[in-house]
């Protein structure tokens, strides 16, 4: 495994040779590609390809990005943190099979 140094979690070596147009701007977490907020719908497509064999391993993985997301925004601003519901859907709700991509 290999840790991925923007988001302080191991990544499974097999997963690296995706290209990384989308990554996460932390501690802010925003799209580097100006897309919005991290994970953007291009981000996620490119995660769900990365780990179509391994849907389990893409919740841990961007459960991992939550956490790491959590004490970032909280740091950043306490009181203008979005709401933990709201996080849990930007960085996990997304990765069920039956969830549709927006």
């Amino acid at each position: 495994m290999l840790l991925d140094p923007r988001l302080d979690i191991t990544f499974p070596p097999h997963r690296t040779h995706l290209p990384v147009d989308h990554e996460a701007i932390r501690p802010l977490w925003h799209c580097r590609s100006g897309c919005g907020i991290w994970p953007c719908p291009s981000e996620r497509m490119r995660l769900r390809a990365a780990y179509d064999d391994d849907p389990v391993g893409l919740s841990v993985y961007m459960a991992g990005c939550l956490f790491g997301a959590t004490g970032d925004l909280r740091r950043l601003d306490r009181c203008g943190m979005p709401r933990p519901d709201a996080l849990f859907t930007r960085f996990v709700g997304w990765t069920r099979r039956d969830h549709r991509l927006r």
